[in-house]
């Protein structure tokens, strides 16, 4: 009985020894050789915000390997494959031990691998490092199975199985085949598609989908009649699925946004999914508005457009159509619109104001000047190369006028103008900094569709600029305040007026037309036409133009890119009124006199009512008028310092600019001057400026050696004035009259010009001059 109890004893020992040094031994064989999952890699997956697919790209070994997740499978599809592939497989520990046992005698007694006993781990270890049927290879996948079951649990080695069954040429896995020849996620899978693809692995050349249908069917109703058998599914279920057809046929991944699903997918190396926030039906709706729009534009041989649609409130983009073609070669279509950098023309004015409303140089109502003026040499026009002379803030941001936005940019610092479109998200300028100038204003620069959208929807947002959001796990960051809540509201109330130039000739049913604030921008030689329009909830962006940078004379923001915003704007069903636009608490409203945009004061009729920001906006009175000594007749003027005891009388003048005077001059306009002052009046005059337009200040004159040339004196005096006298080097040169202009032949170095009024007023310039 000792003897017994002692083998007894010797044997547990033993036997937890032996149990002992396997796992010790399994756990080293484990560190030296672990298992390599990570070189299965899945096919990148975007997919719209409802999960809806809308591309995908192959992996990096080149397969169409879809990930299939937890929730994508059917209880159906478990139930059947653990039925044919392996029934104990919740119950071994990757190896079937009695299974495996059967197949070796059957292999020793043929000679060679008949019978392979594979479980569903075995199945996966071999998947995941194949090679050929060996018994030493056998013992090897024994060995990773193992390795499997103790590194990762049975729903996700039941994953893993299902992400890599081989389907025929580069597609793997339940989800690429149920997508690629179903047409349909596995979730919707019906119980003969789940035998299809159950059987297909087994023998991927036998059972091509479409070129041997019917092999699959039969193979397929083979086993659903064992299911039947087994009551692994209700009788009636059988029946109708023996009795299914089966249209599979290989069918493209879907390709929607083909562009911006490329460049998430370059940010995203090895993702298996990516999950955007475009809307599905607003992509496809763009997309074929976008299409049918070029179309009609080609007769005008403008070939492209791009547009996003951003909703404000989060900052996600719902749509982004990079071109109208993706496969249109001839036409670049595969180029991104969204991201390409090109000229914005005006689209920049709104911002350019806005920063004016908050230095309080500025209100809507306050006036600029429209007129002929060169800015050290740089002379802009406006779009339709004529002048206005007097306009307001609000006149020049609605008809995009030129001169006055640039001469807007030069009273301030240009730095402060760039750092608030910069901290807007045009990150573009980072590089153009050093090369941008005054000329920035109208388009002198380059930046992106998503970038001017994105800056536009911080004017929607009341000034708050936050980057935008392309997918879902994409954080939300703090706004920043770019420009006051005060002044995007002024501004956005501009943009809403529909008395404007860039109103297209064509829209003429104004009561449908979307009640939104929008601008335009047209690239200087008619290359680039934008829109960018916007409410409350919504922010609508559009470039049209061609990739290859060719012209069209047909090209503008206001003919080709507002018809397309506003039928962009229409798919979004968002015809609300103007209510959407709510007056902030700290924007007051004041009279202001029309002549000036400033306060009024007793000489003013004409009074205007004008929106300004308190504490901010200036407070300065008008000066349009001014009240004049003159003799009776109104033939001389006095100052205080020659005014007679009597014979005098008082009278209002206009208070002219020297900018609206040459003009006024220029343009041949009549107008009210003050009389000539008195002759004989001792005081110098220094109350009104005098200024020489030409030649420039600082500027270098190259003239072409053993040739004559002029260069032109010209200057801007003031509503007194009646003679200019002008001097080269300190030598009286010759006079004019204040509409006139004279010319003179420069000698080569630096010259120095001056002018000096019948009032005593001077003004110089220097210049260098090279002969060349």
């Amino acid at each position: 009985m000792q003897t017994l109890k002692a083998r007894r004893k010797k044997i547990l020992w033993g036997a937890g020894i032996f149990i002992v040094a396997f796992y010790l031994l399994f756990k080293i064989v484990d560190w030296l050789y672990p298992l390599d999952t990570d070189r299965l890699s899945y096919s990148t997956v975007v997919l719209s915000s409802d999960g809806s697919i809308m591309s995908a790209f192959l992996s990096k070994d080149d397969k169409w390997r879809i990930q299939i997740r937890k929730e994508d499978i059917p209880e159906g599809l478990k139930k059947a494959f653990i039925f044919k592939e392996d029934k104990y497989f919740y119950a071994h520990p990757g190896v079937n031990i009695i299974a495996l046992a059967r197949a070796f005698f059957q292999d020793i007694r043929a000679g060679r691998v008949v019978s392979g006993a594979s479980t569903i781990t075995m199945q996966v270890a071999r998947m995941l490092s194949p090679e050929r049927r060996t018994f030493f290879n056998k013992f090897k996948e024994i060995f990773r199975a193992l390795q499997l079951e103790s590194h990762y649990s049975k729903e996700e080695i039941l994953e893993m199985y299902f992400n890599l069954l081989p389907y025929g040429g580069n597609v793997e896995g339940i989800k690429a085949a149920s997508l690629i020849y179903l047409h349909k996620l596995p979730i919707d899978l019906s119980h003969a598609e789940i035998a299809t693809l159950m059987i297909v692995p087994n023998s991927p050349r036998r059972y091509r989908f479409d070129n041997n249908n019917g092999a699959i069917i039969a193979g397929r109703n083979k086993w659903l009649e064992r299911f039947g058998k087994a009551k692994l599914f209700k009788d009636k279920e059988i029946q109708q699925a023996i009795s299914e057809p089966l249209s599979a046929k290989r069918m493209e991944i879907p390709r929607i946004a083909p562009q911006f699903c490329i460049q998430l997918a370059n940010k995203n190396k090895g993702a298996a999914y990516i999950q955007t926030n475009i809307d599905l039906n607003l992509q496809k709706k763009a997309q074929n508005v976008l299409t049918e729009y070029v179309q009609k534009l080609m007769l005008y041989n403008i070939t492209n457009a791009a547009v996003l649609i951003i909703r404000n409130k989060d900052h996600a983009v719902m749509a982004y159509v990079g071109s109208s073609n993706f496969d249109d070669v001839v036409h670049q279509g595969q180029v991104d619109g969204v991201d390409a950098i090109r000229s914005p023309g005006s689209a920049l004015k709104p911002f350019l104001y806005a920063l004016a409303f908050d230095q309080g140089l500025a209100t809507p109502k306050t006036i600029l000047y429209d007129v002929p003026t060169n800015f050290s040499g740089y002379q802009p026009q406006d779009y339709d190369r004529t002048f206005r002379g007097k306009v307001t803030v609000e006149d020049a941001l609605l008809n995009s006028l030129n001169v006055p936005a640039v001469k807007m940019l030069s009273n301030m610092d240009i730095a402060t103008y760039i750092n608030v479109l910069e901290n807007g998200g045009c990150h573009s300028l980072v590089s153009q900094q050093s090369k941008l100038g005054l000329s920035l204003v109208l388009g002198g620069c380059g930046i992106k569709l998503k970038e001017l959208t994105g800056l536009y929807v911080s004017l929607a947002n009341g000034g708050q600029y936050a980057p935008l959001r392309y997918t879902k796990d994409q954080p939300d960051v703090k706004p920043a305040q770019i420009i006051s809540l005060e002044s995007s509201f002024m501004v956005s109330h501009i943009l809403t007026e529909m008395e404007r130039t860039d109103v297209p000739a064509n829209m003429d049913d104004a009561e449908h037309f979307p009640k939104i604030a929008w601008k335009t921008g047209t690239s200087y030689g008619h290359h680039d036409g934008w829109c960018v329009g916007y409410n409350d909830k919504y922010t609508v962006g559009v470039w049209v133009g061609n990739f290859n940078a060719a012209e069209s004379q047909e090209l503008s923001g206001a003919s080709c890119a507002v018809p397309l915003m506003t039928q962009l704007f229409s798919t979004l069903n968002y015809y609300n009124d103007f209510n959407w636009l709510k007056l902030p608490p700290h924007v007051g409203v004041r009279w202001v006199c029309s002549e000036t945009g400033k306060l009024p004061n007793n000489w003013c009729n004409n009074l205007v009512p004008d929106y300004y920001i308190p504490e901010v906006s200036s407070t300065e009175t008008c000066d349009h008028m001014k009240m004049v000594y003159t003799d009776a007749k109104a033939t001389i003027s006095y100052c205080r310092s020659c005014l007679p005891k009597a014979g005098y009388v008082e009278k209002l003048y206009p208070s002219y600019s020297p900018e609206m005077i040459a003009y006024y001059n220029l343009y041949k306009i009549p107008y009210v001057k003050i009389p000539p002052h008195n002759p004989e009046c001792p005081r110098v005059y220094s109350d009104q400026s005098l200024s020489i337009q030409s030649p420039v200040n600082g500027m270098q004159y190259l003239l072409m050696k053993n040739e004559s040339h002029n260069i032109m004196l010209k200057c801007n005096a003031g509503n007194d004035v009646t003679t200019i006298y002008w001097y080269v080097n300190d030598k009286y040169y010759g006079k004019t009259k204040t509409d006139e202009t004279l010319f003179f032949s420069p000698t080569e170095g630096n010259v120095k010009v001056s002018c000096t009024d019948d009032k005593g007023r001077t003004a110089h310039v220097r210049i260098s001059v090279k002969e060349i």
